[in-house]
């Protein structure tokens, strides 16, 4: 297998590199290094971090020849071709920094590493085919990403307020759905074209199951995977998120999604915020609003876009969200807003 796993065409910053030459290019970047050694030896997996952003995270097997299915189907999409330019700067250890360098490895692309922080693409000169970002990365380079031809972003919804921002800019943005099961992205947004549905990529097929989006990705060797996201169904290949069923908080009998709220809210906080729950006696759960650093002055007058089900009962300030992989950890932010 080990001829299909580096395409000769491959580059490392504008150099031809083999196998032996990459392992020692990089034998000083040791998440780069582990990964290149677990990818060029005999076993057909690779072990893969989730997230952990609703849970606990754990190690998962993948194939690899669903790794090079899924880097071909995204370069179908993007007709991304031999000598194309991108650019990673994504944590390696989880899977879209690992999807990031096979892409290039198997398609032949010339890779280029930035930071992985929030700031990567504060410096960019050169024009570049493809990158993927984090919201916060992001909203953070717009002054940059006009010189990349395709960009995606993913690990948390993109905010009306920066959906806003990105019209503007000569640049095709696309917000990602996926998650590490999928191997990354099985279905696109067009942000530059203000699209508010997932599209999926061709030969996927989806499906609603106990309220949640089921998923047939036809390009890998898995038959089903079944998510915990409420979905809304629009056609056989279309579907808006609600957001995921772990998050609902049940008030007084009314089912919310939090994620439904802080949509409505997005626009009128420059602050992070996250809408979460406390128990409480009579109604089961009550709404909250935290914020991070800060609370924005009559951040009330926000809550007339509500409906009044929604309305938080009570405000929350935190100095840090904490996060995992650049997703907000809701489960500890509650565990911390119970604690205070």
């Amino acid at each position: 297998m080990t001829d299909k796993l580096i395409h000769n065409n491959f580059k490392f910053e504008g150099e031809l590199y083999s196998k032996s030459s990459l392992l020692d290019k990089l034998k000083d970047k040791k998440d780069y290094y582990d990964f290149l050694i677990s990818w060029f030896d005999k076993s057909d997996f690779i072990n893969v971090n989730t997230s952990g952003s609703t849970g606990k995270p754990k190690k998962i097997k993948l194939k690899k020849i669903d790794l090079i299915a899924s880097a071909k189907l995204t370069a179908k999409y993007f007709n991304l071709n031999p000598g194309d330019r991108l650019i990673n700067c994504l944590p390696i250890k989880y899977i879209a920094g690992k999807m990031m360098l096979v892409r290039a490895l198997v398609l032949g692309l010339d890779i280029y590493l930035y930071p992985v922080n929030s700031t990567p693409l504060l410096n960019l000169k050169n024009d570049f085919d493809f990158v993927g970002l984090t919201p916060m990365q992001l909203e953070n380079s717009l002054k940059s990403i006009g010189k990349i031809k395709n960009v995606i972003v993913g690990g948390s919804a993109v905010n009306q307020a920066l959906r806003e921002k990105i019209f503007s800019i000569d640049s095709n943005v696309f917000e990602t759905y996926g998650m590490t099961e999928t191997i990354t992205h099985i279905a696109l947004k067009n942000l530059s074209k203000n699209e508010h549905e997932f599209t999926v990529l061709p030969g996927i097929k989806i499906y609603e199951k106990n309220d949640c989006l089921l998923i047939k990705p036809g390009h890998l060797s898995i038959d089903f995977v079944q998510t915990n996201d409420i979905v809304q169904l629009i056609s056989s290949n279309k579907f808006i998120l609600i957001g995921r069923k772990d998050f609902i908080i049940n008030s007084g009998g009314i089912k919310i999604n939090p994620e439904t709220v802080e949509q409505k809210l997005s626009k009128y906080y420059s602050s992070e915020f996250i809408i979460s729950s406390l128990s409480n006696d009579k109604l089961g759960d009550e709404v909250v609003i935290v914020f991070k650093e800060n609370i924005p002055e009559n951040y009330k007058d926000a809550f007339k876009k509500l409906d009044k089900y929604e309305v938080p009962k009570k405000v929350f300030l935190l100095d840090t969200f904490p996060k995992n992989n650049g997703k907000i950890n809701r489960n500890q932010i509650k565990n911390n807003i119970n604690i205070n």
